[in-house]
């Protein structure tokens, strides 16, 4: 398909097509990212690893180089084709995935992890570009909190998925790859789930994208310095989503990542149950998450509210505080569950609509490097979250609830930093949006 080369939004329906295709990537991308996870009672057998090793083996060789080149794919993405570098990536982080499946030692899955996060890294600075180039102001927290629930869907899948990979692997026949014998379910589960990938990725490619709103039309790309002096001067609106989302994070993807090992030990529940469970839990709470927190972002926008992002931000940590802190001393019933969902709706609340409050604040050609730096900041916490209930499991506590003390701690932790964060950011981001406003006026008035 052709490009869109005139200054037009895209149509309606294609806008929303980019944005349901786009889902279905960053779906994959966290079924690929989280599947670990499920894996992770097997594979701390396999290889014999403690909770801290799979704390790091969970985030810290996936985040590192996500957010490394996550920096350098995010300069392509403001000057260079978009689709291109998301079907690139898609390939290479599938590939990756099913490459998992063949590594015959701790080091060998850490640097497929490392591939992964490379892959990855290509995806949410294009996205959000295409995405923000797609929809008007009024209407982009929706869009990209639609986008977002890649995030709960791909995590739910992950589980969901990774549970059928359990009772598929069975009745699978043995495979030999380069003299590497695949014989156990979690190297069949790898090679498997990095397949719908490369089928997507022809979808991808032939993608229309979106002129770029508010740019010129050159393929010059703004020098890093410029871009730093811009963050500089908005820097307390920037720091307070930016580190706020990342103690989000890390209770989020700290307590995903040591779920199914919590009920495998606490409550005697089998992965294949636990992700067939929890997965449905996660596709259901986690986009009403998303969609709430989106659509409360534009009502205040559509306004005139211009601290509306921050102001939807801090309901997050108002609403998972009790149940993520709660929901580890709790015996095994309905209520347990239904604990898990309601932390897992405010943990995905924000998502979408922090995306949103970063691109409205942010000239065109400077997104996609503004979301890599929101992407590396984050990843921080997506790297000390799980680390952390890894350490705190194997040091501060002891027994089958060592995990479960370890999330509440963190728990604990995290509510007041991001609340308090967001809060103090508050009163600087909606100058920035003003600003913003006053620069786009400008230019409209000079063309």
């Amino acid at each position: 398909m052709r490009d869109v080369k005139d200054n037009a939004y895209p149509t309606n329906r294609y806008a929303w097509y980019t944005v349901i295709l786009l889902l279905i990537v960053y779906t994959i991308s966290f079924i690929d990212r989280q599947i670990l996870n499920l894996l992770a009672p097997a594979l701390t057998s396999e290889f014999e690893l403690s909770d801290t090793d799979f704390g790091f083996l969970s985030g810290g060789a996936f985040a590192i180089f996500y957010v490394i080149f996550g920096l350098f794919f995010s300069r392509i993405a403001d000057s260079r084709s978009r689709r291109g570098l998301i079907a690139f990536g898609l390939v290479f982080w599938s590939i990756m995935t099913a490459v998992s499946g063949l590594a015959r030692s701790f080091m060998q899955l850490f640097l497929c992890r490392i591939g992964v996060g490379i892959g990855e890294a290509t995806l949410t600075p294009a996205a959000n570009s295409i995405i923000a180039d797609s929809f008007k102001k009024n209407r982009l927290a929706t869009a990209l909190s639609v986008y977002t629930m890649g995030i709960p869907i791909g995590v739910g899948f992950a589980y969901i998925i990774g549970a059928k990979m359990i009772s598929l692997a069975g009745t699978l026949p043995d495979l030999d790859i380069a003299s590497i014998a695949i014989t156990k379910t979690w190297q069949k589960a790898f090679m498997l789930v990095g397949i719908p990938g490369l089928i997507v990725m022809f979808f991808v490619l032939f993608l229309r994208e979106p002129s770029r709103k508010g740019a010129d039309t050159s393929k010059r790309s703004i020098p890093v310095s410029e871009v730093w002096t811009f963050i500089m001067e908005r820097k307390r609106a920037y720091i307070s989503i930016c580190v706020g989302m990342a103690c989000v994070s890390a209770l989020g993807f700290g307590s995903a990542a040591f779920l199914p090992t919590f009920f495998q030990r606490v409550h005697g529940v089998s992965p294949a149950e636990m992700g067939q469970i929890f997965g449905w839990i996660a596709v259901v709470t986690g986009p009403i998450g998303l969609l709430a927190g989106g659509l409360i972002a534009d009502r205040w926008m559509k306004k005139g509210v211009k601290d509306a992002y921050p102001r939807t931000l801090m309901i997050a940590p108002l609403g998972f505080f009790i149940p993520a802190v709660l929901f580890p001393f709790l015996d095994y019933s309905w209520f347990l569950w239904a604990t898990v969902g309601a932390s897992n709706l405010f943990l995905n609340l924000p998502a979408g609509a922090a995306y949103a409050s970063l691109q409205v604040i942010t000239p065109n050609r400077m997104r996609g490097q503004i979301v890599a730096v929101y992407v590396l900041v984050t990843n921080i916490g997506y790297t000390v979250g799980p680390l952390a209930i890894g350490i705190f499991s194997d040091t501060l506590f002891e027994g089958p609830f060592s995990i479960g003390y370890g999330m509440a701690l963190l728990g604990l932790l995290t509510m007041p930093a991001s609340l308090g964060l967001f809060y103090w950011g508050r009163g600087h981001y909606a100058d920035a949006l003003r600003r913003e406003e006053e620069r786009l006026n400008t230019l409209v008035d000079a063309a």
